[in-house]
């Protein structure tokens, strides 16, 4: 009778537990109960861990039984091939002067501000003539008298009056005055400072009042902005690749901006110290952003290609005899095979690459998966 009690009990309770929640049978403080409720709950843990395995061993065995890599492929287009070379160039502008005056004294006015645009033959400043033009009025005087003395001697002479060294005397008085009109006219337009070129005035430098000296003394920086070029230095080795009239494409990366041009100019001396040979480049427009001594990109098209058999990079694989190969799909009786493919290779854009021999147009290679085959493999293709 006694054990038969023990039996309904744990019955009892074992009824208890399975009904009432972890939290319930906890407050119960019913050590029996709490009992039966670890391990009701131990036995569904192990039940579950035995369905996870069960699990994992089919998953390792289909894995294991797969006779077929899967890869992904991708079919050959032809395409044209534009290769370009790098370089580092600077911006330079065909005319860009610092001013200096003509003659020595004193700057008298200013009439153009920095920054400011200014025509050709655009008065910049003036200089104190010192007395020039003074001397200019007293000479036109003399060389009036000059002159009215010369065309009357002149006029006698031909109707054969008075002497020939008078008509002689009156002549070179004449010429020697007309002379020394010019000279000093000349003189003295050297005190107008005028622009040589259409362009802007970047920097004044001289301010009214101030001494100047010719050769010595900065007046003022002109640059012509619309008048600039991007000169570069190439290596030898592209002498017959980087020529007159290739594209170019001038890109400058601090303003996001991206030019096409054309090389307009290669040098005839390649410099024996860097082995490198000069370009220019002409900047077909300018707004204002682009300024000389700026450093640029110079992207030149070296190699162009028609109808080109490009590849990705990374669908290239070597071998250890260091030759290229790519896997080719063949198809035999409705299955898919990786034939290795040995190709050569040309020039590359740093994302593709041109396929000079061993491939064709149409044919499929693999992209994605090649490390999972062999040569002349069976393999599954799963393309998105």
């Amino acid at each position: 009778m006694k054990k038969i009690f023990i039996i309904v009990s744990s019955l009892i309770f074992s009824c208890q537990s399975e009904n009432k929640s972890v939290s319930e049978v906890i407050a119960s403080n019913n050590i029996e109960l709490i009992k039966l409720k670890r391990e009701e709950i131990n036995n569904k843990q192990q039940e579950i861990y035995k369905k996870l395995n069960l699990i994992d061993l089919k998953l390792n065995e289909l894995e294991n039984n797969s006779k077929n890599p899967i890869v992904s492929t991708s079919r050959i287009i032809k395409q044209d091939f534009n290769h370009y070379v790098e370089l580092q160039g600077d911006v330079k502008s065909e005319k860009i002067i610092s001013i200096y005056p003509e003659f020595s004294g004193i700057i008298n006015e200013i009439f153009v501000k920095s920054g400011e645009s200014v025509d050709k033959g655009q008065i910049l400043a003036t200089i104190d003539d010192g007395g020039l033009k003074q001397q200019l009025s007293q000479l036109q005087i003399t060389y009036n008298l000059a002159k009215t003395t010369y065309e009357r001697q002149e006029r006698l002479w031909g109707q054969k009056i008075g002497s020939e060294i008078q008509y002689l005397e009156s002549k070179s008085m004449f010429e020697a005055q007309s002379k020394a009109i010019e000279q000093l006219t000349k003189q003295l337009n050297k005190t107008i400072i005028k622009a040589p070129f259409s362009g802007i005035i970047d920097n004044v430098i001289v301010k009214k009042g101030e001494v100047v000296y010719p050769g010595r003394s900065n007046l003022m920086l002109l640059i012509n902005m619309q008048e600039m070029y991007v000169e570069s230095k190439v290596p030898e080795n592209y002498i017959n690749s980087i020529t007159k009239g290739k594209d170019v494409v001038i890109e400058a990366p601090m303003l996001n901006i991206a030019l096409k041009s054309k090389i307009r100019l290669v040098a005839n001396y390649i410099n024996p110290l860097n082995r490198t040979y000069r370009i220019e480049a002409e900047i077909p427009k300018n707004n204002y952003k682009i300024k000389p001594n700026l450093n640029v990109k110079l992207k030149v098209n070296d190699y162009t290609s028609e109808d080109a058999i490009l590849i990705m990079l990374n669908d290239i694989n070597i071998d250890s005899n260091n030759d290229e190969y790519v896997y080719k799909i063949i198809n035999k009786d409705g299955k898919n095979y990786a034939l290795k493919t040995i190709i050569e290779t040309g020039k590359n854009n740093g994302n593709f690459i041109e396929v000079l021999k061993g491939l064709t147009e149409n044919d499929e290679i693999v992209s994605e998966g090649a490390r999972k085959i062999t040569n002349n493999s069976e393999v599954k293709i799963i393309n998105n």
